[in-house]
């Protein structure tokens, strides 16, 4: 077993586990939906503590046989690794992206190496999509997910729409006033079901099934 703890954004950190054999399939989901091979180089950012470091980043990469440069993030250092080793795969979250487009150096960076990028955990943008696209980014995926259902649970490719109908093997429905429910676990994120767009977080957030840890 392994067990992470959640951000606390909305309420107290919580403890949640998960089985081996379960964060495997999560990320035989990734590797899959990525493409992911021994002819990429990974670059990655999180914190072993994360679960995008288990399911998104470098546990994929280890499982694929890909190159993995992992580091802590610093907006030079990262441009200095992206241009030494030219990744076809990153990921990036908002705070990055707000970080990065004020750096020296962000405005004429080469990005046409990366074949597929993962975004996600917060409110995504189409200028910040569009942003990496201008920088020659192939294919910006926003992934939904989290530490109790990680990602990728929902996918929207160069969008912050979400293709509702494809749900990568779990259940997926939306209450009355659009809050998430995965698997039968209300995960207090609201979406806007004509657009196909994630809100907010409710502020108060009470789970009508406790994930057990």
């Amino acid at each position: 077993m392994i067990t992470l703890f959640t951000s606390g954004s909305t309420k107290d950190p919580k403890e949640v586990s998960h089985s081996w054999e379960n964060i495997q399939s999560f990320i035989d989901k990734s590797i899959k939906e990525i493409g992911l091979t021994k002819n990429d180089i990974v670059l990655d950012v999180y914190p072993g503590n994360t679960i995008a470091h288990y399911t998104v980043t470098a546990m994929p990469a280890k499982h694929s046989g890909a190159k993995l440069i992992s580091a802590n993030f610093d907006p030079f250092s990262y441009m200095k690794l992206f241009i030494k080793y030219q990744p076809s795969y990153i990921s990036l979250i908002p705070r990055h992206y707000e970080i990065l487009k004020n750096t020296k150096g962000w405005k004429n960076l080469d990005m046409n190496c990366v074949r597929y990028m993962v975004t996600g955990s917060g409110n995504i943008t189409q200028e910040m999509i569009n942003d990496f696209k201008d920088h020659g980014v192939k294919l910006v995926a926003n992934w939904y997910g989290m530490t109790e259902m990680p990602p990728p649970v929902l996918i929207g490719y160069n969008s912050t729409s979400f293709d509702l109908t494809n749900t990568n093997g779990f259940n997926v429905e939306f209450s009355n006033e659009g809050e998430c429910i995965i698997n039968g676990f209300y995960t207090g994120d609201l979406f806007n079901l004509t657009t196909k767009t994630f809100q907010r977080r409710k502020i108060n957030v009470t789970n009508k099934n406790t994930w057990k840890t």
